[in-house]
């Protein structure tokens, strides 16, 4: 008897067709095993016990990371006698889902092997197997084979090639395969050991450029003060947090608090930065503004390498701020000749054909929260509740921008990429979106963008669909957590562009498939001065304080009376800046929530919060309480719990008011840890089920995401 299977599902670039040929061998069965465009086929010829018992442990026992999401089989009829099973050359197919895995860290087999000095592959940089090493950011064209992967060059040594094709061992059909003899070379800008020179540099204060899986990290010692401000002045960023590249899970023990769901996370196969709450801090530069401390430990051999000498790492993507990873090493050096803050790079040979920057994520009641979704996770899809039949491309926002091409009933999210305000991130976003479409074989036919009439994403598409902004930030949890009937969302960020073309930012939507309407929202103020607005927290304020005519600041009241370049807004975030600046914690944002940031920070130092509320979203009575607390010498530790506990009891009432069970809270705002873990307590305590972005960042990040799955809806129901 002869089957045929078709199995797709996440089975290229994780051991699957050796597992299946070690299976057939144990089960007698002859026949063959080769990708097949994004999917495998198996043909299997043996006698009817053995089909059976090969079926059903293909199924049962799949090799670590593999994932079957369809499987189908048929009978063969006339098929010729197979000899022997073995492992045949990949063909292209066009109608099966295209996937392809992510980069996965280093296995605990290989980095144990790499520190082993009886292995052949000793301290080698570039240690892989089926299991781990990278995968989508060496990726040309599917399916995922040696020809098709920058890997193409690299030429194996005979030992190498007798690994790859025995399949009694772990590296039979590793794409990724090298060892000290053959395969990329690891340098460094000064002659020596590379990975010592290196270390002799940061155990130096030296700041230097580290090549990983999917671009260049700067790195430097974080306990050194003085390289962590050279740090600073190379990327050009003031005060935002750095991450820190911890040893192991106990070094991180030591800095911050860790519960099993964060633990999971930080050692997880993609191996994000973590957000975690401090237990103890680095020196003041390097996240003193923060109430959390972003930790990741080692996720590939060369972060192996260093931080086995060096505890503590800061390990920040290398771009100055606001522009793409640097994956290039012509342009990395480049830098390194023309700035004096860069001490040395340390680079290899082999190319990164897509940029990947570290994924961001942290537990919030127990949930893992996708703050940055890039490398790990990408270009893994997003399962929808909703099926389209052509497929569609939706273009997303212009801050911390990402798009999404849809087939079927999956959303492909492209790779973070940046603000596309800034040249080099539009370009990058451009390639980005053509590499994609190209790997898997897109053709969208159908196309969605923001409602914004100025988005730089907006303008690459001739859209058959433009969504609200707030609307997409909400669709975006529904659709993740595929929800049905009618959903209250909550969608608090900076800004967004709104039915009525004002800035909105305080959204209550109540939603249903693709329709929506909003039912409620925070009380506008009228601002000034544009994208300035955003950044001047002081400004912000006397916005505020004018429209409770407690305002002093004359040039501001001139330019409200005149009406000089004045907008209204309902924007969460710009009450958040509002509040830290009237509590004289922060002025201004140098980085894009750096006040909301601060006032959490200030609020995580308090033992109870002073009682603040709302008038049905109406912040004035708000606003004169914290003016009075603050003149009465109320601790602003207080006050600014208290704001937080504000707003999370008037999403309570809010829900209460309008009795709808389903709550979905998104938006940029939704990054405050105190703030999501209040809210999501207080709605489950009263019957409410609250859901949160998990899979696609909660901020700007996740919006194409809800933009794919009201595209979808809109198409099924032909509007």
């Amino acid at each position: 008897m002869t089957k045929r299977i078709f199995v797709c599902g996440l089975v290229q670039g994780v051991g699957f067709r050796p597992f299946v040929l070690r299976l057939a061998q144990e089960e007698k069965i002859s026949g063959f095993v080769k990708n097949m465009g994004a999917a495998v086929e198996i043909t299997a010829q043996g006698n009817e016990t053995a089909l059976k018992n090969f079926s059903q442990r293909l199924v049962c026992f799949l090799p670590e990371g593999a994932q079957i999401w369809k499987i189908s089989e048929e009978i063969v009829e006339n098929a010729p006698d197979y000899l022997e099973f073995k492992i045949c050359q990949s063909t292209a197919k066009d109608d099966f889902i295209p996937l392809a895995l992510p980069d996965i860290a280093t296995c605990e087999k290989c980095e144990k092997e790499l520190f082993s000095r009886e292995n052949r592959r000793y301290l080698h940089p570039f240690i892989s197997c089926t299991q781990c090493g990278p995968r989508y950011s060496i990726l040309k064209a599917l399916p995922y084979d040696r020809e098709n992967t920058v890997m193409d060059e690299f030429e194996m040594c005979p030992e190498c090639e007798a690994e790859y094709n025995s399949a009694e061992n772990d590296r039979c059909y590793a794409q990724t395969i090298a060892c000290n003899s053959c395969g990329p070379r690891l340098y460094y800008t000064q002659s020596g050991n590379p990975v010592l020179q290196a270390v002799k540099a940061l155990k130096n204060g030296g700041v230097i450029a580290v090549k990983g899986i999917g671009g260049f990290h700067f790195v430097c010692n974080a306990d050194d003060e003085k390289a962590v401000l050279r740090l600073r002045r190379l990327k050009a960023r003031e005060k935002k947090p750095f991450a820190v590249m911890f040893r192991n899970v106990q070094s991180v023990d030591e800095y911050a608090y860790l519960n099993e769901a964060e633990r999971e996370l930080l050692t997880s196969p993609a191996r994000p930065v973590v957000l975690l709450k401090k237990k103890k801090d680095f020196p003041k530069p390097l996240c003193s503004s923060s109430a959390e401390i972003g930790a990741l430990l080692p996720c590939n051999p060369v972060q192996l390498l260093l931080a086995g000498e060096c505890e503590h790492l800061v390990m920040t993507s290398a771009n100055i701020t606001g522009e793409p990873i640097i994956t290039d090493n012509n342009e990395m050096l480049s830098l390194y000749e023309s700035n004096d803050f860069l001490d040395g790079v340390l680079y290899h040979n082999r190319q990164i054909e897509t940029g990947l920057d570290d994924s961001v994520l942290r537990v919030v009641a127990g949930k893992a929260q996708m703050i940055r979704r890039s490398r790990g996770y990408v270009p893994l899809p997003i399962e929808l509740p909703v099926s389209a039949d052509k497929d569609i491309f939706t273009a997303g926002g212009d801050l911390k921008s990402v798009f999404c091409f849809v087939r079927k009933n999956y959303a492909y999210l492209g790779r973070y990429i940046g603000d596309l305000e800034n040249e080099k991130c539009f370009c990058e976003y451009k390639s980005s979106r053509q590499k994609m479409e190209n790997i898997f074989g897109f053709s969208p036919s159908v196309y969605s963008c923001d409602m914004h009439p100025s988005y730089f994403s907006a303008s690459l598409v001739n859209a058959d669909y433009k969504i609200q902004h707030h609307h997409a930030h909400i669709a975006s949890v529904i659709a993740e957590h595929r929800l049905s009937g009618e959903v209250l969302g909550f969608a608090f960020d900076g800004t967004g562009f709104g039915d009525d073309e004002a800035v909105w930012g305080g959204e209550v939507l109540l939603c249903r498939d693709d329709e929506y309407k909003r039912v409620e929202n925070i009380l506008p103020v009228t601002l000034f001065g544009g994208n300035s607005a955003s950044k001047n927290a002081e400004r912000v304020k006397a916005c505020y304080l004018e429209e409770i005519g407690l305002n002093k600041d004359e040039t501001v009241k001139a330019a409200l009376e005149n009406k000089i370049g004045t907008f209204r807004s309902t924007s969460a975030g710009r009450l958040f800046d509002c509040v830290c600046a009237l509590l004289d914690i922060e002025r201004y944002n140098s980085y894009e929530g750096e006040c909301a940031c601060a006032l959490e920070l200030c609020a995580s130092r308090a033992k109870k919060p002073y009682k603040l509320s709302f008038d049905k979203w109406n912040w004035k009575p708000l606003l004169i309480d914290i003016i009075n607390a603050k003149e009465k010498g109320v601790p602003v530790y207080e006050i600014a719990l208290g704001f937080h506990y504000a707003i999370a009891d008037e999403i309570l009432k809010t829900a209460q008011r309008h009795g709808i069970k389903q709550i979905a809270l998104s938006g940029g705002v939704f990054a405050n840890r105190i703030l999501t873990e209040r809210a999501i307590s207080l709605l489950e305590e009263n019957g409410f089920k609250a859901y949160i972005n998990e899979k696609a960042p909660c901020g700007d990040g996740g919006i194409a995401l809800g933009q794919a799955y009201i595209t979808a809806l809109k198409l099924q129901k032909g509007v």
